[in-house]
């Protein structure tokens, strides 16, 4: 399998779509930037591209992040106002940060549920079968 491109594909979309290219690219470029500002923008956990993947942010990045901009903000709180946009976007980004962890942090409560839910039905299932099996046997 050969990738291509998203550049390789306008000049072809556009002639089966009867479209022009600056059309095609317009839409392309608008959705790959949409893509772009969804994972940098830190307010999902989690980004799915059709036929691409999944794209998640690692708890430990945001968990380092949190730190680092937490000192920060400690270590600026003296200073006057010309800081004070600086610590307002970094106020900002650090609700932000904090909001994603606890979205990760729930999402992988659920994760556990979920395994912890099917363990339990594969044994429930498991001893029926099992069950099934020993009337099975007992017949013949």
């Amino acid at each position: 399998m050969n990738p291509k491109k998203a550049k390789d594909l306008i000049k072809p979309t556009a002639e089966i779509t009867l479209h022009s290219e600056d059309l095609i690219n317009a839409v392309v470029s608008f959705y790959w930037a949409e893509v772009r500002k969804s994972l940098s923008g830190l307010k999902h956990s989690r980004i799915h591209i059709t036929n691409l993947g999944d794209f998640t942010i690692k708890h430990w990045k945001i968990e380092d992040k949190i730190k680092s901009l937490e000192a920060w903000e400690e270590t600026n709180k003296q200073k006057g106002l010309q800081q004070i946009t600086a610590r307002f976007k970094v106020a900002e980004n650090l609700f932000d940060l904090k909001n994603l962890n606890k979205l990760i942090q729930e999402e992988s409560q659920r994760k556990d549920f979920i395994k912890l839910h099917k363990t339990k039905a594969n044994v429930k299932s498991r001893k029926k079968h099992n069950k099934d099996m020993e009337e099975q046997g007992s017949n013949s």
